[in-house]
């Protein structure tokens, strides 16, 4: 009996539990990554870069120049005796390389007219018709040049030329004309016919790239004299108050002996209207 309680205890012994294997400990992956932010395609642009100071003459307007075409001497005068003797020139703005522009300046607010104000509107009409107007009674030619997507072109209709001294001044003593520098109809001027240039995604008037000299820049405005010659074009927006005082220079023919300095300062010091 004891022989046989030895022999069992001794075969127990020999036997060892069988342990579960141990499971490898699971490190989870780090989900705290900082998400990239995309970078914006879209960068604002630098402040506008100011034009260089404009070449002064005795017969020299320099109104405030607020367009950033980088076509140097855009809104430069030509002198009294050039101007009268001057002959518009006709090349292809295409070839040298001119591109059109618009004046990037911060918009002021449109002018609050007064109710008892009475409504004076600019007598807009084609240049053709100006000058069937001419053949009776010689003015000078006010021309507006714009585009249909120049937005400050819009603010001057907005604001300057619904002015009513502007208006008044302007049906009275010039014969006003809008011209559009895309236009596609053909314009007889000067006994010249001058048809649309198509040029890239757009195009041009070649009357428009005369005017300008080939600076298509917007708003543009143009002064001619009575025998449709060219005096001066101003590549600029312009405020009421400073168009009245240029509209007055050229009107009077002032710009024939008078700087536009001495006159612009004569000019704002006189009688406030």
């Amino acid at each position: 009996m004891l022989c046989l309680v030895a022999a069992l205890a001794n075969a127990l012994s020999g036997q060892t539990p069988t342990r579960p294997a141990a499971q490898p400990a699971t490190t989870p992956k780090n989900t705290n990554t900082q998400a990239v932010k995309p970078r914006s395609s879209l960068t604002p642009d630098k402040a506008a870069v100011q034009p260089a100071a404009a070449g002064r003459s005795n017969a020299t307007v320099s109104p405030k120049q607020e367009t950033t075409t980088s076509l140097k001497n855009s809104a430069t005068p030509q002198s009294a005796a050039t101007a009268r003797n001057a002959s518009l020139r006709n090349t292809d703005p295409a070839k040298a390389g001119t591109t059109a522009k618009t004046v990037p300046a911060q918009m002021p607010a449109a002018p609050q007219l007064q109710q008892d104000e009475p409504l004076v509107k600019v007598q807009w009409m084609s240049l053709e018709e100006a000058q069937e107007k001419a053949k009776t009674e010689k003015r000078k030619i006010f021309i507006d040049v714009f585009t249909d997507w120049c937005g400050w072109c819009k603010r001057m209709d907005e604001s300057t030329f619904v002015d009513p001294e502007i208006a008044k001044y302007l049906n009275e003593n010039y014969y006003p004309v809008k011209l559009n520098a895309e236009q596609q109809q053909d314009i007889n001027f000067n006994n010249k016919t001058y048809h649309f240039r198509k040029n890239g995604a757009r195009g041009y008037h070649e009357l428009a790239a005369e005017l300008l000299n080939n600076r298509l820049s917007f708003p543009t405005v143009v002064f001619l004299d009575e025998s449709l010659n060219l005096i001066q074009s101003i590549p600029t927006y312009l405020e009421a108050q400073k168009l009245e005082a240029i509209l007055n220079y050229f009107g009077t023919d002032s710009h024939k002996t008078t700087p536009w300095e001495t006159y612009e300062k004569r000019y704002n010091n006189g009688p406030q209207r």
